[in-house]
């Protein structure tokens, strides 16, 4: 049995930080981040299944009804087809400043926020990030009734990761 029960399917969106998953992944091993940024459909399959029944067990479908990738098109811009080719939204999130910030993070909190009022009920808010910075959304998430659901790369701090659901 799953962590939650009383489910046939749920809906969800998909948030990617690239710049930040990629990164990380990078540090750790240059093939396991080039399989992630070139092969997106395999990872969004695993998210569809194996992920899903860790949470909800057998007999529940999820279905990613909102999918959206935020990338630097200057450091990255060799990856976005490959995104665009799994059916994402990719927000194009050049530099702002001279050390590089770009504004991948309010993209993302606004795109949340606006999913809250979207005419389809999300039940889950899936973010690839393991940036800190989100640890207020997942909580405005969570007071929702929506279920925050978290998947980093190495060291998460631990506020972020109480803040959600499942990571």
């Amino acid at each position: 049995m799953g962590r939650f029960a009383g489910f046939d399917e749920v809906y969800a969106a998909l948030y990617v930080d690239f710049d930040n998953i990629y990164s990380r992944l990078r540090e750790q091993d240059e093939d396991v981040a080039r399989a992630f940024a070139t092969n997106p459909q395999r990872w969004v399959k695993w998210i569809e299944g194996h992920a899903l029944r860790m949470l909800y067990g057998d007999g529940v479908r999820r279905r990613i009804l909102k999918r959206i990738c935020y990338m630097n098109p200057q450091c990255f811009h060799e990856f976005r087809p490959f995104f665009i080719r799994a059916a994402f939204q990719v927000v194009d999130c050049p530099p702002l400043t001279n050390q590089g910030k770009t504004s991948a993070d309010i993209h993302l909190v606004m795109d949340c926020m606006d999913a809250l009022n979207h005419s389809t009920r999300f039940d889950e808010f899936i973010i690839l990030s393991g940036d800190a910075d989100f640890t207020p959304l997942l909580i405005r998430l969570q007071e929702h009734a929506r279920r925050p659901l978290v998947l980093s790369v190495g060291y998460t701090s631990p506020a972020y990761t109480a803040a959600a659901s499942w990571r």
